[in-house]
């Protein structure tokens, strides 16, 4: 059974709600009752049931192991990769929770070979770069595949539970979405916009704002970039920031109209080894969310200054491999393992002289690459990509996160310091790629809408909330209350939401999107926690004790298409 554990504290700044897992970000910590093993397996080992001794009785002692929610070993396989095995309950006395594996199943090599032992999949998901999913969820395994379809992974972990339930969708295709390297255009437009950049620490310089003892091993910052075309002046802030409500974030963009600016667009990275800005966790630090909101209007300020005429908007975004099912090294599912979006997508825009003003960069993963502890403040692996691409060219590099729901999370062999300049350094390289093969956008067009949104919430922790603390949270005769902006930044296309999106949604909204790069945009002016499909909504576990409710994910999906204007195709 799965432990849940609330919290509830009365402090200076009120109550706040915590609540904590211990196994949280899994399936389930057992097979599903009066349910059997598939016929598919990795050495006939059994997530859910396999003690961990019988493990190592079976595969020796691992390459790698360390801390990761749980507990993690790394057993070599083809190639220079690893199979990932993640514990529940311990490394001592724990059991085999889930297995993410480069080594393939005999058998199961291609796409046609599994269907002819395992039928018809629960469900399919085709990426726009040609890579598969075949997800066989009651079974307790799923499989990704090549774009020939070759089997390159496999995922395991208990089994007995069907996360599509018929009459749900089981095939979703996004292969007529532009990816990887494109033809440039033939005569690319003058974008006709102006861009200005500017980046500040946020880190807090008062002891008194936070509670407990801290360091700061690495500061925060505030990237900030303004982007004009005629009348309309578009603020976007990445921000390491762990959350803000938008009762929080409504008086930044207040603030910012008086400086001629539209909209406001803040899009916090959730950064775990930051302070607890929303107070979930037993503190509320008023002084320090005050100082932020201050430093932001003064970098947005800093960035509006410094407009300049942009030349080129250059575009670009490819997909890392989903071998071992999950992007190796960098992120992975650990909540429905091998369900992973793995595209890197960035726009650069360049100045008269041909060097960049501000690079954006977008993928979807948690920011919690650090082991918790004793509180030693960092910006984690975006940090260390930011600032490595920035001294690279000079200008100033924005992070946006993306579907973060899941959870997608990092894949580093441990949660280190060390782990997270190596994951940043690499997803620098990885964009340094895409940035050599991007191309400049064959449209110049900056148009934004936004829309209201109300979700119906059914959490009592978050009612309890709202009703001790009417003046933060944004609920309105029992909803919760936020916005989506849809952005149209010449070729490419940026969707927000407000929170914590779970990849199978974000696939949904994908395919109703025609632009190049697609950047759906987590925790953008808004935390509602996470958003999660109907069909998958699960009682007692850990992503829905931090949710609204169920009717977010099939509430937020019906507006975001109205936004788009793809509801119905």
């Amino acid at each position: 059974m799965r432990k849940l554990i609330v919290f509830v504290s009365v402090g200076v700044a009120g109550l706040v709600l915590c609540t904590t897992s211990l196994d949280g970000q899994a399936i389930g910590i057992a097979p599903a009752p009066g349910s059997r093993p598939g016929p598919v397996s990795y050495q006939g080992l059994v997530p859910g049931v396999t003690p961990v001794a019988e493990l190592i009785r079976r595969l020796g002692q691992p390459a790698y192991e360390g801390g990761w929610y749980d507990w993690k070993m790394l057993y070599k396989a083809k190639a220079g990769q690893f199979d990932a095995f993640h514990l529940f309950g311990g490394r001592k006395e724990g059991k085999l929770g889930t297995i993410e594996a480069a080594t393939v199943p005999g058998g199961y090599e291609s796409a046609d070979r599994i269907r002819q032992r395992l039928g018809r999949p629960e469900f399919e998901l085709i990426l726009p770069g040609g890579q598969r999913l075949l997800d066989y969820s009651r079974l307790g395994v799923r499989f990704t595949l090549s774009p020939r379809s070759q089997t390159i992974g496999a995922a395991y972990f208990p089994h007995g539970y069907r996360r599509v339930p018929p009459g749900y969708r089981g095939h979703l295709d996004l292969s007529h979405l532009r990816q990887g390297p494109q033809p440039p255009p033939s005569t690319p437009p003058d974008p006709n916009l102006l861009a200005g950049a500017f980046e500040l620490d946020i880190s807090p310089v008062e002891a008194g704002w936070l509670k407990g003892k801290y360091k700061i091993h690495d500061p925060l910052k505030a990237r900030c970039v303004v982007i004009a075309r005629g009348g309309l002046k578009l603020a976007i802030v990445g921000a390491d920031l762990f959350g803000l409500l938008k009762s929080e974030v409504d008086p930044i963009e207040a603030r910012l109209r008086k400086l001629g600016i539209s909209h406001l667009l803040l899009a916090m990275s959730h950064n775990h080894a930051d302070p607890d800005t929303i107070g979930i966790y037993g503190f509320y630090p008023k002084e320090y969310v005050g100082y932020l909101q201050a430093r932001i209007v003064k970098g947005v300020s800093a960035a509006l200054a410094r407009l300049a005429p942009v030349k080129t908007l250059l575009v670009g975004s490819d997909e890392l491999s989903l071998a071992g099912a999950r992007v190796s090294g960098l992120f992975r599912n650990a909540r429905n393992p091998g369900l992973v979006d793995p595209q890197i997508a960035t726009i650069q825009a360049r100045g008269a002289n041909g060097r960049p003003l501000v690079t954006l960069v977008h993928f979807a993963c948690h920011v919690e690459g650090l082991e918790k502890g004793p509180k030693e403040i960092s910006a984690d692996f975006p940090g260390y990509l930011c600032d490595e691409l920035a001294r690279r060219s000079g200008a100033p590099v924005i992070y946006l996160n993306g579907a973060i729901g899941g959870m997608v999370s990092g894949d580093t062999i441990e949660r280190t310091h060390g782990q997270a300049r190596k994951a940043g350094l690499r997803l620098a390289d990885e964009v340094s790629r895409i940035l050599a093969l991007a191309v400049p956008s064959a449209t110049a067009e900056l148009g934004l809408r936004r829309s209201r949104i109300e979700i119906p919430v059914t959490n009592p922790r978050l009612l309890l909330f709202e009703k001790l603390h009417p003046d933060r949270r944004v609920f309105d005769r029992g909803r919760a209350v936020s916005e989506l902006f849809h952005v149209r930044l010449g070729d490419a296309e940026l969707l927000t939401v407000p929170g914590e999106l779970l990849p199978e949604l974000s696939f949904e909204l994908l395919e109703k999107m025609e632009g190049y790069p697609r950047m759906i945009v987590g925790l953008c002016n808004d935390e509602l926690g996470y958003i999660i499909p109907a069909e998958d909504f699960r009682k007692g576990a850990y992503e829905e004790s931090m949710s609204v409710g169920p009717a977010a994910g099939p509430v937020l999906l019906r507006r975001a298409l109205e936004l788009l204007g793809r509801e119905g195709l």
